[in-house]
């Protein structure tokens, strides 16, 4: 059975579990990383050959590319703090960075009671709303955004690509609050949406990041 249908998929498909079957995670990495489905599909056949580590690291790559939409790449992020770094916090933002409890925020369809249970939410208020409002648009449903709160020492990891500045965890996030009405968008992050920069540059997401947190303690 050729794996998707693809020749060129089932090559490298083949060479992974190979791989796998070999531990030569480098190898593996060079043939898994093509999306999500692939990665998820790899776990499933090779779950008993990866050490817990490698399976956490790859399940964090993936994650932000539909992998939370897949039951076991989401098991393996639920457990990837084991691979934390110890200056995991030199990727947050500036402003952020030194404090032991973190506001966060989630944007989307789902409701206040389903919200301390999803692992993915985000430091920037201006990226939940505009995660609410595209899921508004899809599902033709109405949004919330909810605001919470999360110790440092509970957080699995820091994703900061794709400016998402997004805060990975599971079922530690307190005093999750509905906030109604919805703000809109502050004038940093229209700024910062409206410029070529927007997702492709850390610095200039950083700086947008860093410019919004101080207008909130104004």
């Amino acid at each position: 059975m050729i794996y998707r249908d693809n020749l060129f998929l089932n090559a490298r498909f083949q060479e992974a579990v190979q791989a796998a079957h070999d531990q030569d995670w480098q190898t593996f990495e060079k043939y898994s990383f093509y999306d999500a489905k692939m990665m998820e599909d790899l776990l499933y056949k090779c779950e008993h050959l990866m050490p817990l580590e490698v399976k956490c690291r790859y399940a964090l790559q993936h994650y932000y590319s539909h992998g939370d939409h897949s039951p076991i790449i989401r098991k393996y992020v639920r457990r990837a703090k084991i691979i934390r770094p110890d200056n995991w916090r030199n990727a947050l933002p500036e402003s952020v960075r030194n404090l032991d409890t973190f506001t966060v925020y989630r944007g989307g369809i789902g409701s206040i009671e389903r919200a301390p249970l999803s692992i993915s939410w985000s430091l920037s208020y201006d990226v939940a709303e505009w995660f609410a409002h595209r899921s508004e648009l899809f599902y033709r449903c109405p949004c919330h955004v909810y605001q919470g709160t999360i110790h440092a020492d509970k957080v699995i990891a820091y994703l900061p690509e794709r400016s998402e500045f997004e805060i990975i965890q599971h079922r530690n996030v307190k005093d999750v609050q509905e906030i109604t009405p919805l703000r809109g968008y502050s004038p940093p992050f229209n700024a910062f949406k409206s410029s070529k920069k927007w997702v492709h540059n850390e610095e200039e997401s950083n700086r947008y990041f860093n410019e919004w947190y101080q207008s909130q303690s104004c």
